[in-house]
């Protein structure tokens, strides 16, 4: 019978889910503990939520499919896994919905002072009308999409919807978007000095780190909002910081950190013109289904010798052997 070992820290929800939708013909091992890695050694498949150096890669002669839980990769060692042939997966696509709803979220909180109104209401106070000079609607407002991808791109949707004017800069120009929903493309300096909400929709990348510091800061209206559910290291968080205390820009609402857990006695924890998330932008109970169906969807396929979900899953491509299976 074939093995599909699982690592990482799992909710009991999705940790329950996939026990439940195991193949037909496999099993899962559990190795979600460090001490149990060993038991990793006669495993075909990987699911792993789990940073992974080189090592694991050596310890695991019989894999032969790496499956990534989610979008993310920065923190896997993907020319380890190339070099022993073994793809790696993510699942490019699962968490947009719900990620793009947070960033919206996130956007409304801030403008609508949120946070703020609910914490004087628990404290007995009913501030109906304290915020109105300092409380804003997203219809009107030009939007900057920082990565017109699969995320960005149903932001785009989600806050046209609201009546908002989209721009966007990415690496790929997306005609099609633009003719189709009238999105206006932009240079980076452009998108930064025209946009109320700045919202960072790129991957995590050498050329996209500290990506927004001082001087894209300092470019940015007084007024603006940044809006960051990517990775934390893209923002340079000291220059936030000092943004947002200077009145360099107006707000922020993240769901990423530069170092995770986001320490309790951060400065960003003690602002009232943030909004803060705990990197929650892809965890809810009925996507977590989908996710499921995803891995387990590409596992089953791979090894019955079909193609996998897109050939975009595979993130390390660039490392692999000419000839590996795909």
């Amino acid at each position: 019978m074939k093995k599909i070992g699982l690592t990482g820290i799992w909710f009991p929800e999705a940790y329950q889910m996939l026990h439940e939708s195991v193949p037909a013909g496999m099993e899962l091992v559990d190795a979600v503990r460090p001490e149990d890695a060993g038991r990793l050694s006669d495993c075909d498949y990987l699911i792993t939520r789990l940073t992974l150096d080189g090592s694991l890669a050596k310890r695991t002669p019989k894999l032969r499919l790496l499956q990534l839980w989610g979008a993310g990769y920065e923190y896997v060692d993907l020319a380890a896994w190339g070099r022993r042939g073994i793809p790696v997966c993510n699942c490019p696509g699962v968490n947009a919905g719900i990620v793009s709803e947070l960033a919206v979220m996130l956007m409304l909180a801030g403008y609508r002072n949120l946070l703020q109104i609910n914490r004087d209401l628990r404290r007995g106070h009913f501030p109906r009308t304290e915020y109105f000079g300092r409380s804003y609607m997203l219809r009107g407002k030009t939007v900057g999409i920082l990565g017109l991808g699969r995320i960005g791109r149903r932001v785009a949707g989600l806050v046209s919807a609201f009546g908002a004017k989209v721009i966007y800069y990415d690496i790929v120009r997306q005609r099609e978007q633009e003719e189709r929903f009238g999105y206006r493309f932009v240079d980076f300096g452009t998108l930064l000095s025209e946009s109320d909400i700045l919202s960072i929709h790129c991957p995590l990348k050498e050329d996209t780190r500290g990506m927004i510091g001082p001087a894209e800061f300092a470019a940015m209206k007084k007024s603006a909002m940044l809006i960051n559910t990517a990775r934390g290291p893209i923002v340079d968080e000291d220059a936030l910081v000092h943004a947002l205390r200077t009145g360099q820009i107006a707000l922020a609402g993240l769901d990423v950190y530069a170092k995770e857990p986001i320490p309790a006695d951060h400065p960003l924890l003690t602002m009232d013109n943030v909004v803060a998330s705990a990197h929650a932008g892809g965890n809810t109970a009925d996507n977590t289904r989908n996710m499921v169906d995803y891995v387990m969807g590409n596992i089953a396929a791979f090894d019955a010798g079909a193609s996998i979900n897109s050939p975009e899953d595979v993130v390390n491509r660039a490392f692999l052997e000419e000839g590996a299976i795909l």
